[in-house]
């Protein structure tokens, strides 16, 4: 079998993107429908803790790959709230009065801080499309070399613009880091173990904000340049060992098939552990299969394509969805140290609450899992949200009364809350319903645009949001929590009527609901034929 799948590669090397032929194909062509299907019903078939240990391998290489946006968690958490330490603000800020000390402006602190954000942008868009010529492991390697290099200018960093600068090269290599993740987890992954794979994506962040406060915790006694240097001396422990590792990891399967390298996808196949319950072939056939759909209505691979017919739909959803992140509120608790001390609390019990935010955070991420076995991603989001909205009318509410001690705690509290909500619902759910809305062709490059999505309005409402917060902008502090009040509503309309529910579809599944147009609202209720193609 294995021979016949290797003579023919070559010729499929170059027709593998537009289409396969009868002879192309790892069974006979009446034998690879009966394949295809039976591999769709046994992944359908299986429990979670079945896919779990079945595919350990498919497990592992995704938790390691995934690991990679531990990086991207950290940064943006440390940028987030280097502002927040004595020493970073007397180096690079001015003088204000007595009461305030030193403070860097809010047009300074808006570039510093958004810079990463502004030169992920741009590696998004490179390594989006790097992945899909090149593949995801030599695209995640090329970065990892990247921001090896980038650290440098930002530990040695002795103004603001030079700050500025090795902010935004660190921020290319974030793009990889921010797309490949997903789509590898959603690509090795069974139907079962989508959403707990592509969940621990935003683990993994999580840990990255989780380490970042805890340095940051550690240094906040410090005065001198070093209370903002080992935060980003720490960054130089990642990239190293995180490269070496790589150097073993499989690459997709369905990469592999889109390149029309059939023996070796079946190979990868049998090393993620699907071998163990099905046939290799038979799932390289189910991938041709959904390949073939896929390549009816595109003529390539290319960032055109995701703006055409039913990939429209599918680049409008993950795009909201991701760039929706930053209008539920999460921008005040991503800034939850800074918010703590420009609220009034004193710095330790700031810093304290910062990590205990990131902590609970983790916790809920962990318990996420649960909830996406039981629940849709469709009813998490719409639950997400409505509770953010009681959440932000609450803070908005107590900003406006007078500022004891005790209010203070409750906003602090709240904000708290707000990454709890977050890592229980939204922040999960956001990387699973962009991994799985996706087509499999045009995978990393609507990741990218979606991630695209996300960067830019993180700048825009980034910025807004350091005037909101700044006690030299509008100095508004807790009342922000209004902004976003009207924002997580509007958020809520659209999710009720645009976002449709993926659970438990295969991606053949996927791709037949986005073709026929099926409304958000009736997709989970639409039956799939096992012999349907279009």
């Amino acid at each position: 079998m294995s021979s016949a799948i290797s003579t023919n590669e070559k010729d499929l090397s170059e027709h593998v993107e537009v289409q396969y032929d009868g002879h192309a194909n790892p069974l006979e062509k009446a034998d690879r429908l009966d394949g295809a299907v039976e591999a769709e019903r046994l992944e359908h078939a299986m429990t979670i803790w079945e896919s779990v240990f079945e595919y350990k391998g498919a497990v592992f290489w995704s938790f390691i790959v995934s690991m990679c946006i531990v990086m991207e968690g950290y940064d943006l958490a440390l940028v987030g709230n280097l502002i927040a330490l004595e020493g970073f603000r007397e180096r690079y800020g001015e003088y204000v009065n007595a009461q305030q000390g030193y403070q860097i402006s809010a047009a300074w602190q808006s570039a510093v801080t958004q810079a990463p954000t502004i030169g992920a942008v741009f590696g998004v868009l490179a390594s989006a499309q790097a992945a899909s010529h090149f593949g995801y492991k030599w695209t995640l390697q090329a970065s990892m070399v990247l921001m090896f290099g980038a650290i440098f200018i930002v530990f040695f960093s002795n103004s603001l613009p030079v700050l500025f600068a090795g902010q935004f090269v660190s921020g290319i290599p974030w793009g990889a880091f921010s797309v490949i993740p997903t789509a590898y987890a959603s690509e090795v992954a069974p139907i079962r173990l989508r959403a707990v794979l592509t969940t621990y994506v935003q683990l993994c962040w999580c840990i990255g904000q989780f380490i970042a406060s805890g340095v940051l915790y550690g240094v906040k006694d410090i005065t001198t340049e070093w209370s903002y240097k080992i935060p980003f001396a720490v960054q130089w422990a990642w990239p190293a060992p995180m490269l070496v590792i790589l150097l073993f990891a499989p690459e997709s399967p369905w990469y592999l098939v889109r390149k029309g390298k059939l023996e070796a996808a079946a190979k990868v196949v049998k090393r993620l552990g699907r071998a163990k319950r099905e046939n290799p072939e038979e799932v390289v056939a189910m991938m041709v299969r959904t390949n073939e759909i896929e390549s009816k209505t595109m003529a390539g691979a290319t960032y055109k394509e995701c703006f055409k017919g039913a990939e429209l739909r599918r680049t409008l959803i993950v795009c909201a969805v991701h760039a929706g992140a930053n209008l539920t509120g999460l921008l005040v608790s991503n800034l939850g140290t800074y918010f703590f001390v420009v609220a009034g609390l004193p710095n330790d019990k700031a810093y304290g609450l910062g990590l205990g935010n990131t902590g609970v955070q983790f916790v809920a991420v962990l318990c996420s899992v649960f909830l996406s076995s039981r629940f849709g991603r469709r009813t998490l989001v719409l639950w997400g949200l409505g509770f953010n909205i009681l959440v932000m009318a609450l803070m908005g509410i107590l900003a406006c009364v007078n500022q004891s001690s005790g209010v203070q705690w409750a906003q602090g509290i709240l904000v708290i809350i707000i990454g709890l909500q977050w890592g229980l619902t939204l922040g999960p759910m956001c990387w699973t319903i962009v991994g799985e809305t996706a087509s499999l062709r045009l995978r990393a490059m609507t990741i990218g645009l979606s991630r695209d999505a996300y960067y830019v309005s993180s700048v825009a409402f980034g910025i807004l949001n350091a005037y909101m917060l700044n006690p030299t902008g509008w100095a508004l502090i807790g009342k922000t929590a209004f902004f976003y009040l009207g924002t997580a509503s509007m958020l809520f309309v659209a999710a009720y009527f645009y976002l449709p529910e993926m659970r438990g579809r295969s991606y053949r599944e996927l791709d037949i609901l986005f073709h026929r147009r099926i409304s958000a609202r009736q997709f989970s209720k639409t039956v799939i034929g096992e012999l349907d193609d279009e």
